[in-house]
């Protein structure tokens, strides 16, 4: 009895490695690698250009293709020079980088204004325990706090990290400004950046318990709260280093807001998304990159957040192949090292995509077991039947690495 515990629990095993390996073997086999597509916008020509990684049949080997919007070829200098702040390493030293864009001298101050930032709208984590910073603390950078903040049902507490008690006073002087600014306990989000590694701290931004948006932050030693007029819902706000902007806003429907320093309110005029954005701003124009899993959008704004120009590729990707398709079907399952984010991985329905696969497995082991003259009636019998119905070809697998012999 133990051998035939210990079996199945072998078999267990084999199932979960198998789901970790096998999916990525056959999608080695049968995905086909599609060329790189890229979309930029030239400040330059001011309209979008492309570069695309095509094959080469003569060289047998892939290479890269330029073409501007109207599909005219380009050489990669030319397509270069189309780029200045994605291109200024390679433009200097080849002697190719213009000497002004826009009528303004392109200096060095201006080739460093670009920015690259991540949006996604998904929900992240909340912070239970946050450190509050002191927004002016004479010099450069921020230093870490002796102490950790939350806003519960009673209010702002700030907890002593060394000694895990309540600092009563700090508290009553923070949560009377919340207060005194309409806030309205407890929090229902709070957003921010609580890291040292930035050249100042800007605070946090504090969603009441009625949805209503406020700032906090702490200027030498002293709460200051900032009321924000938000008429829409939250859901997701992503904070940015000191600059012109203090964060963006995602709404439930992927709407997506600019709150500037001035605490001016901007709804971007992004169109319809999926919650995610590559942004990507200099000192004439944002660019915001809807990245999506079958096309990608991107929207021109300038620098009062009015729409420039918008261009849309489509991207040859595999989740759309036939080669796709099968593997949802075959593979019930799939192990994959998640870091933090697993609960964004949509869980599909096995009763409906797998159990025509999963049944041909159960018969088709019934076969291999009569074959070897077993006694289906046997219990442990039943158990494999049972594993192959529920894991599918990871079940059928397993139990044949580790046959049952009795």
């Amino acid at each position: 009895m133990t051998a035939k515990i210990v079996r199945v629990l072998l078999v267990f095993t084999a199932i979960l490695i198998l789901g970790f390996y096998l999916p990525d073997l056959f999608r080695s086999r049968f995905e086909k690698r599609a060329g790189k597509r890229l979309l930029y916008y030239s400040e330059v020509k001011r309209d979008f250009v492309f570069s695309e990684e095509v094959y080469d049949s003569l060289r047998q080997a892939n290479r890269m293709v330029y073409y501007d919007r109207s599909g005219n070829p380009l050489t990669e200098n030319e397509y270069a020079r189309l780029l200045p702040f994605d291109n200024a390493r390679k433009l200097k030293m080849l002697g190719m980088m213009p000497d002004s864009l826009m009528g303004e001298p392109l200096t060095q101050e201006v080739l460093r204004s670009v920015r690259r930032v991540m949006l996604i709208g998904d929900r992240g984590f909340d912070f239970a325990l946050a450190p509050l910073f002191e927004s002016c603390p004479g010099h450069p950078g921020v230093d870490l706090p002796h102490d950790l903040f939350r806003i519960g049902r009673r209010g702002i507490e700030f907890i002593d990290a060394a000694t895990n008690s309540v600092d009563t006073r700090k508290s009553r002087i923070f949560d009377e400004a919340l207060r005194e600014a309409g806030f309205r306990a407890p929090a229902r989000d709070i957003f921010g950046i609580p890291s040292t590694i930035k050249s100042r701290d800007d605070g946090y931004f504090v969603v009441d318990a009625r949805g209503k948006l406020f700032h906090l932050l702490m200027v030498h030693g002293a709460p200051r709260v900032k009321a924000i007029d938000n008429d829409f819902e939250i859901k997701q706000i992503k904070c940015h280093v000191p600059g012109e902007i203090y964060c963006h806003i995602f709404t439930p429907d992927n709407e997506l807001y600019a709150l500037l320093t001035d605490y001016t309110l901007k709804k971007l005029p992004l169109g319809k998304n999926n919650g995610r954005f590559m942004l990507t701003y200099n000192r004439y124009f944002r660019s915001y990159k809807n990245l999506g899993q079958d096309s990608s959008t991107m929207y021109v704004l300038d620098r009062d957040f009015e729409p420039v120009d918008r261009c849309a590729i489509a991207v040859n990707n595999y989740r759309n192949s036939p080669a796709a398709a099968a593997e949802e079907r075959i593979f019930p399952f799939r192990i994959m090292l998640t870091p933090g984010y697993a609960h964004f991985i949509p869980i599909p329905n096995p009763v409906r995509q797998f159990w025509p696969v999963n049944l041909f497995f159960v018969l088709l082991l019934v076969v291999v077991k009569r074959l070897n003259r077993c006694r289906l009636t046997g219990a442990f019998h039943l158990v494999d039947l049972a594993l192959t119905a529920v894991f599918g070809i990871y079940g059928f697998i397993a139990v044949l690495i580790f046959p049952n012999r009795y």
